[in-house]
Order: C-alpha cells, then sequence, then structure tokens
C-alpha cells in the first residue's frame, strides 16, 4: 500500500504546484480503475487510475470529448475536466512496475442518484438525451478506439464468441450452479449475429456507452453530471437510450414500478431525441445486447484474474434477468417511444 501511495503522490506533484500539501484518502471506486481523492487547501480533485488498460490513445480520446464539451455553451451537466500537468499533459504514467495510466479531474459536487423513482429517472431521461446532442456536435481529432456494441466478438480481446460460448456450455466447477443463466447467455449470443445486418444501417453518432447511476452525478431532484467517458465510441445512436433502459430493467424486479420507470425515461429521453421508426424497432435487441456485452467484459477481467468470482456471479445474474424480456417486453418498450 505504501508504495501505491508513494506512486500516487509522485505522480500528483506532477499536477499540483511545488510549494502546495495534500491529502489522499479513498472513496467509491469502479471496477474498472482506481479511485482515490486529493484534497489540497480546500481544492478537491478526484485521482484515477486506469486498471483495464494501459493504452494512452484511449485516454487521449476520452479527454479530448471532455476538454470539447465543457466548451459546449450552455451544457446543462458538468462532465470531469481533466487537471494537466506542469508539462501540459493530462496523464501519467505511475513511477513503478505496473506503468499504469493516472490522471486527475476537478472533483464534482453530487451524489450517485437511486433510479426509482419518476423525476429522477425522467432527468435521466433528458440528460441522456442532452449529452447525444453534444456529442453529436464535436468534432474528434483523435481515433476512435472502442467497437460499436453490434460487435460483440470485440468487447474483449482474444476472447471471441465461441470461446465464450465454450466456456458457458462447459463453466469451471463453481459457476455449474449457474448452468441454465450460462446457457441462456450463451444462445442469445448465438442468435444475435442475424441482427448485425440490419443493425449496421441505423443512426451513427458519438455515444457515451456506459450510462448507468455509476456514471452520473444528482443536485436535488435534477441529474447534473455525467462522469467516465472511458467507454465513449461511435455507436447506434439508439443504444444510449438502449443502455439506459437495460440498467432500469437490472435494477427494478416489480414489473409495475419497472414500467412507470421505463415511461418516465422515455418521456425525458424523447423530450430531446426523436428516434426513427427503425431505431425504435431495434431497441429490444439492444437492451439485451447491453447485458450481454457486460457479461462478456466482465468474463473477459475473470479469465485474466482481474476480478474473482464473485463479480462475474453478479454479472451472470444480472445479464440473464428477465429472460424473456424479449418476448413480453419489448413490443411495450417499442409503443412507449412510439406514443
Amino acid at each position: 500500500m505504501s508504495k501505491l501511495i508513494d506512486a500516487i503522490n509522485n505522480v500528483v506533484a506532477q499536477f499540483l504546484e511545488d510549494n502546495m500539501t495534500w491529502t489522499v484518502s479513498e472513496g467509491k471506486s469502479g471496477y474498472n480503475n482506481t479511485t482515490r481523492y486529493i484534497e489540497e487547501n480546500g481544492n478537491k480533485y478526484i485521482f484515477r487510475i486506469y486498471e483495464s488498460h494501459q493504452d494512452l490513445n484511449k485516454v487521449k480520446l476520452e479527454h479530448e470529448v471532455l476538454l470539447k464539451l465543457v466548451k459546449i455553451p450552455n451544457l446543462p451537466f458538468h462532465v470531469p475536466v481533466p487537471l494537466m500537468t506542469k508539462n501540459g499533459d493530462t496523464m501519467v504514467r505511475l513511477n513503478d512496475d505496473s506503468m499504469k495510466i493516472a490522471c486527475m479531474y476537478h472533483f464534482i459536487v453530487g451524489e450517485n442518484p437511486s433510479l426509482d423513482h419518476s423525476e429522477i429517472i425522467t432527468s435521466f431521461g433528458q440528460t441522456a438525451g442532452s449529452l447525444l446532442k453534444a456529442l453529436n456536435e464535436l468534432k474528434l481529432n483523435n481515433t476512435i478506439i472502442y467497437r460499436p456494441y453490434y460487435e460483440i466478438e470485440h468487447t474483449y480481446p482474444d476472447l471471441p464468441i465461441d470461446k465464450i460460448a465454450e466456456w458457458c456450455s462447459h463453466p469451471p466447477h463453481e459457476f455449474t450452479k449457474y448452468k441454465n443463466e450460462l446457457l441462456w447467455i450463451k444462445q442469445q449470443l448465438v442468435d444475435f449475429k442475424q441482427y448485425v445486418p440490419t443493425l449496421k444501417k441505423l443512426p451513427h453518432q458519438l455515444i457515451h456507452g456506459d450510462l448507468n447511476a455509476s456514471n452520473i452525478l444528482q443536485t436535488s431532484e435534477t441529474i447534473s453530471a455525467i462522469l467516465d467517458f472511458e467507454f465513449v465510441t461511435n455507436d447506434l445512436r439508439v443504444m444510449e437510450a438502449a443502455v439506459c433502459i437495460s440498467e432500469l430493467i437490472v435494477g427494478e424486479q416489480n414489473k409495475t414500478r419497472l414500467w412507470e420507470n421505463i415511461e418516465a425515461f422515455v418521456n425525458g429521453f424523447t423530450s430531446l431525441i426523436s428516434l426513427e421508426k427503425e431505431e425504435i424497432e431495434a431497441l429490444p435487441i439492444l437492451v439485451q445486447l447491453r447485458r450481454l456485452d457486460v457479461f462478456v467484459h466482465f468474463l473477459g477481467r475473470y479469465l485474466e484474474n482481474i476480478d474473482d468470482m464473485h463479480v462475474l456471479e453478479e454479472q451472470i445474474v444480472k445479464a440473464a434477468a428477465n429472460p424473456q424480456w424479449l418476448q413480453e417486453g419489448g413490443e411495450n418498450l417499442k409503443l412507449l417511444f412510439r406514443n
């Protein structure tokens, strides 16, 4: 731990002035990154270490998006603003054996919301729509790194669909209690291929791609900030909505409340974005695609010994939640967007 603190302090010293002193504390941190909180004379910053990759180009793209978003006049939400080192860089490698990438952002006040009532969920929908409009204005210099969701075979390096299917069919002993869920996931991955040619024809644009309660902040009953643009990419425009709806489905098992929540999101989203008929038709399968994609991501992390089995177990359960979604919920979802 002392080595990590030393490495963090070494990086912070490159971002802050020489005569400054600061404290480092722990707090909320996601699966993909390590987060620390830096405080210097009342000023607060977020310190982030990227755990899932060491690709400078990915971070350069993320930072370009953030620095261009904050220049948009009257942007209705905050985004993280990267600090620059004394050398003018927004990222630094840790001076230890890991060579992991680290950066600092200005702290944003707010709390992760509980997406469990209509007012905040409507604001979530409005914010997702506002973000799509803002991202569509950006002209980027850096190369897009991540592939679209529908190219699920590229979700995780060296983890093709046939390898995933084999793992789901013959999981390690500790996962055999999830046999039914894994066989269902496998079949969904195999069946998804038939939709890809149609999906490729739908409108594409830059999207955030990972909007969920852990990546947004609220103040009062309004979504006030969007975080973690790590996976920003050129993808289906409608995929942004599908990701959000997928998160609502996983978070609510009561069907009545679930549909109230989805309707609240749709009302907020469609107040700013009008989807084409073909995009609406694709929504149910894209909602399901999001859950499959997250499972593949965490399966890859498990196989590389980044996460323990309990993290993957959680994602298996989430991916297989509401297995009748396409049959029972898809038409209802499309009706909400058509009205």
